[in-house]
């Protein structure tokens, strides 16, 4: 039976560090590493001198690198390269896996599930079988600490990823497909619709503001605001009309100025009265003037109602 030599996800790099052949197939599961530093590592890899190598490398973006053909050994683990696929991560050991690399990482154990028959099982043991790490083989595997607790403990979060991801993994960077300005003007505009009858359907209806899509919150949001602006023009109005009655033609004043001229008769029927002018004055109208402000006065009230205001 022939197994893949290349992971379909990574961009292809050789390096000189490997042996042709000399792996066991199938493999018995995948080692992570950790770089303990930043940027790729193929110049590293294809430096006769450092006489290492790995068969992958995962950024911190995602983006995948292979150095060694799966099929050969890989120079990662002293001991254990015969039997393990070995995978370095850029990062340190006091850093986490960036979510991306979480994801590719996933990918490529599903990946290896479905080639290899990797089981969907973490390892400890060098003689064992699943996803294991660089320190699990002791001093036969160099005496390494690598990856160190933090990003080994995230095994758990990888496996369980890997069982829900697609047997085929993404496309390689270099094969990303671009959109073109109509794809993206018709995109936008679907976008557009869909916004649009959300709005649609909340303003249809008297309900509180809620959370929900954007077009929903949007709409509810219109509706309130019309409600709102209905009662502040119904406000302004009935100030108005209250104001009008209070202004210098409404109805309070002209009642007043009323009372006033009553009050300005009786006044000068009574400086008659006391001028001592010999002037002929009617008591009995000067007392009916009196009786009728009197009554007036007692009667008065002012009603503001939202349909108008009356005295």
């Amino acid at each position: 039976m022939s197994y893949p030599t290349r992971y379909p996800g990574a961009v292809w790099r050789p390096v000189r560090n490997y042996t042709a052949g000399g792996i066991v197939v199938p493999t018995r599961g995948l080692i992570v590493h950790v770089q303990q530093g930043n940027g790729s590592l193929f110049g590293w890899f294809d430096n006769a001198a450092s006489q290492v190598s790995a068969h992958l490398w995962v950024s911190k973006t995602g983006a995948v690198e292979e150095y060694v053909l799966l099929t050969d050994r890989a120079w990662a683990q002293a001991a254990g390269n015969r039997f393990w696929i070995s995978v370095e991560c850029e990062g340190f050991t006091t850093e986490d896996y960036t979510p991306q690399q979480l994801g590719r990482l996933a990918e490529i154990y599903r990946w290896g599930m479905a080639e290899f028959g990797w089981p969907a099982q973490i390892t400890d043991d060098p003689n064992g079988y699943g996803l294991g790490t660089h320190r699990m083989g002791g001093a036969s595997w160099g005496g390494h600490a690598c990856p160190g607790d933090l990003r080994a403990g995230r095994r758990t979060d990888i496996l369980a990823a890997a069982r829900g991801y697609p047997t085929s993994p993404p496309p390689s960077e270099e094969d990303d497909m671009q959109l073109s300005d109509e794809d993206v003007a018709r995109i936008s505009a679907r976008l557009r619709a869909d916004l649009f009858a959300e709005v649609l359907t909340a303003a249809g209806e008297k309900t509180p503001i809620r959370q929900g899509s954007a077009g929903m919150t949007l709409g509810s949001v219109y509706l309130k605001a019309g409600d709102l602006q209905s009662r502040v023009y119904a406000l302004e109005t009935e100030v108005a009309r209250v104001g009008s009655y209070l202004s210098t033609d409404g109805a309070l004043v002209a009642w007043t100025r009323a009372i006033g001229t009553d009050l300005a008769a009786v006044r000068a029927d009574v400086a008659r009265l006391t001028a001592g002018d010999g002037g002929a004055v009617d008591l009995t109208a000067v007392l009916a003037r009196l009786d009728a402000l009197s009554a007036r006065l007692s009667s008065l009230t002012l009603t503001v109602a939202p349909g108008g205001t009356t005295l």
